[in-house]
């Protein structure tokens, strides 16, 4: 037998060895369905199948680049296509583009460029930027074109007044982008998309390319990224689909779970295989996770088990405020790293959403924590790096007015914002992109001294420096920096700033070199698409030892030894806009579900009583999602107490094992299953979870939960007609009923 296939599963080996016809493989958290997709691709190359006509498509770069080592350790030099869907999308842009009316030079745009072009198109339709900001209606655009709806279509279905106005504006943009010679990221998924719609040659063309189609993360497919799998498996029906329903969290990004439930309507004669056995978590986090998503109604029902044993319970962490539950953490953090049980790079923060990671940078920074805030472009992102992409950029693509706007003035050349409105007047009309026309700027008049003798260098300069776009892009990096005048004038400056600003454009040389040398074909137009299509965990950097801190949709695909979730609370998970849609509220719960299944042994589920948001100090809740864990096998730590009394008591309950883990940090812990009383100092009177109480206006209800002490207990009591309702216990007109009727 091969030794491919030594190590894996019946299941696994079943997926791997599948040859010809459609294949699902349901693949659960930690199942190992990397090793299925590129012990596959290597399978597939010793049966003989060339690896021109293999395509294996995942989502992100660094899944792309793992899943191609992983192929590459398997079957040296083997030469197969390893890609993201929007890298394909621009690869075959680029090489299809006079077929489809495109200049193979195009610039992607990134977000940012996007947007300005919305307000550039806002301004040219004469609306109104405050009413329709451009990020609302470049969004609308964006899931439009996920949507295959071009703007003509678009305009048709058009029904309230805001979309009208997208509709209007969205012919604009597109002109003006192909006037800019850009696409926009949906463009790379559009285009590809609608080609292999209506172009039948060419979908013929690419199906018979790629014999065998692999894709990943499936679930989490458009409908633009659904027409791309389905029109390159049709005459060859060799498409393996591997994801799991469980995981969709995308629908935001216009993601379609029925994609990947409906696959086998789709292909009555698929193979349907389903992976279960998780290699990455304890089975107590499992079972949390499995009672949790269990809720969901759209999903494939499976139940994830692991042989790596029963493991710490999952805990729920109950602090007072926001600040408390960050002191608390990263107090636990440096406690286990300092005992030597643990070092920073095992843990893991996972917010709802990015702004709540204020505090917690507070807290790392104040007991020098060491931390990384995993959003992906940040390097990039750096006016100075922005600056000397925007020279590039311009290089390849002369038509690219904004990266002209970007570079013209980097470094101050004296040319101001009305000399270049007076630019921007004159090559409209003639149809010149702003460099084609500042290298006619001696026929403005209104353009002189100064501002004319600037814009003659800057064209001169871009042109001069075009002739070496075939230099390593290191190489042509240092070169624009050098002749711009960039370097010269950060290394002048006397400020600080300015110093680490001349520091990153060296690392900006150091990342185009490294790029360079990983493949010795690369080119500068390599290195700005992978920079443009990089996603937020593309800037992750697994080997520092830091604590990692990053939204639930970047933890994807991750996995950490401890892991704290943080903020499970109603209103930010789930969050407030999915509460009213059954369809959202799944997807919230399928997120929480992928944060649960990151950890592989401890998890920490936390909330507070108070959280300070968005300028205002508010009350908050558990969220709905703690009452669906099991009753066996989750500890509650109600810490809130600890921080009013600024103690915490060192005591705890749970199983042995457990030990080494919170017991070590001091960090009491309660079983979830064991009622709480708390006696207010002012009523006397006590309150017990479960207890049946009466109020004189929404009658009978049952205690359900207490917190807090003193003038800020509280009590929630679920009444039968008015649901939940929170009071001050000190204020609450309640009486006790002995009977336990409600």
């Amino acid at each position: 037998m091969s030794t491919l296939l030594d190590d894996l599963t019946p299941a696994q080996r079943e997926a791997v060895t599948h040859f010809e016809g459609p294949l699902l493989v349901i693949a659960g958290a930690g199942s190992g369905k990397t090793r299925v997709i590129t012990r596959r691709v290597a399978w597939l190359l010793e049966q003989g199948v060339k690896p021109w006509q293999i395509l294996a498509i995942t989502f992100t770069n660094k899944a792309a680049g793992e899943m191609r080592q992983r192929v590459e350790a398997l079957v040296p030099g083997n030469r197969v296509w390893v890609s993201t869907f929007h890298s394909l999308g621009a690869r075959l842009l680029r090489q299809y583009a006079t077929r489809l009316g495109l200049d193979p030079k195009f610039t992607i745009y990134d977000q940012g460029d996007r947007v300005k072009m919305v307000k550039n198109a806002l301004g040219a339709a004469d609306i109104d930027h405050v009413r329709f900001t451009p990020e609302t209606i470049q969004a609308a655009i964006s899931k439009a074109k996920n949507q295959l709806l071009t703007p003509d279509k678009y305009s048709s279905k058009a029904g309230d007044f805001f979309a009208r106005t997208a509709a209007h504006v969205y012919p604009i943009y597109e002109k003006k982008m192909r006037d800019a010679n850009a696409v926009d990221f949906d463009d790379l998924l559009i285009w590809p998309a609608l080609a292999l719609q209506n172009n039948a040659e060419l979908r013929a063309e690419l199906d018979e390319r790629f014999r065998f189609v692999l894709i990943d993360e499936y679930q989490d497919t458009n409908q633009a990224q659904y027409v791309i799998a389905r029109g390159l498996s049709i005459d060859q029906r060799n498409l393996c689909v591997v994801g799991d329903p469980d995981q969709s969290i995308y629908r935001w990004r216009s993601a379609d779970i029925r994609n990947i439930l409906e696959f086998e309507h789709d292909y009555p004669d698929a193979r349907v295989i389903t992976l279960d056995k998780n290699y990455r978590s304890t089975q107590l986090i499992l079972d949390a996770a499995n009672s949790l998503i269990r809720k969901n109604r759209q999903r494939k029902p499976k139940e994830l088990v692991t042989e790596k044993g029963e493991g710490m319970p999952v805990r729920v962490a109950t602090f007072e405020t926001g600040r408390h539950e960050a002191d608390t953490i990263a107090e636990e953090i440096k406690a286990a790293v300092e005992q030597g049980r643990r070092t920073y790079r095992d843990f893991a923060l996972f917010l709802r959403i990015n702004a709540l990671s204020r505090t917690l940078e507070t807290a790392f920074l104040e007991k020098r924590i060491p931390y990384q805030i995993v959003r992906g472009l940040a390097f990039y992102e750096r006016k100075e790096n922005k600056d000397i992409l925007a020279y590039l950029r311009l290089l390849l693509n002369t038509r690219d007015n904004l990266s002209f706007e970007r570079a013209v003035n980097e470094p101050a050349r004296g040319i101001g914002k009305v000399s270049l409105e007076h630019l921007r007047n004159y090559a409209e009309p003639r149809e010149l992109s702003l460099l084609a026309a500042a290298l006619e700027v001696q026929k403005i008049p209104a353009i002189k001294g100064k501002a004319a003798a600037g814009l003659r260098e800057f064209a001169s300069l871009i042109v001069e420096l075009q002739k070496h776009l075939d230099a390593p892009p290191d190489e042509l990096m240092r070169l624009v920096i050098e002749r711009s005048g960039y370097g010269a004038m950060l290394l002048g400056s006397g400020d600080e700033d300015d110093s680490e600003r001349l520091a990153n454009i060296e690392e900006l040389i150091t990342a185009a070199g490294q790029f360079a040398a990983e493949d010795s074909s690369r080119t500068i137009a390599d290195f700005l698409e992978g920079v443009t299509l990089a996603s937020d965990v593309d800037g992750w950097d697994e080997k520092q030892d830091c604590v990692s801190v990053m939204t639930l949709h970047a933890a994807k695909g991750l996995e950490f030894p401890v892991v704290y979730m943080v903020a499970v609370e109603q209103g930010l998970l789930p969050h407030e806009r999915s509460l009213s849609e059954s369809e959202e509220l799944e997807e919230e719960r399928r997120l929480c579900f992928v944060g649960m299944t990151r950890a592989k042994e401890e998890l920490n589920l936390c909330h507070a009583r108070m959280r300070e948001f968005r300028g205002q100090t508010l009350y908050v809740v558990p969220s709905m999602f703690l009452d669906e864990l099991p009753t066996e096998g989750v500890e509650i730590a109600d810490l809130s107490g600890s921080y009013a009394a600024q103690a915490i008591p060192a005591w705890r309950s749970g199983p042995a094992d457990a030990d080494e883990g919170w017991a070590a940090a001091g960090i009491p812990m309660r079983s979830k299953s064991t009622p709480r009383s708390e006696k207010s100092s002012d009523s006397g009177q006590e309150y017990i979870e479960g207890m049946v109480v009466e109020h004189e206006a929404y009658g009978k209800g049952r205690v359900v939960a207490v917190h807090g002490y003193g003038a800020m207990r509280t009590v929630k009591i679920r009444f039968g007609a008015a649901g939940e309702r929170s009071f001050r216990a000190e204020k609450a007109k309640l009486t006790v009923v002995k009977s336990g009727q409600v």
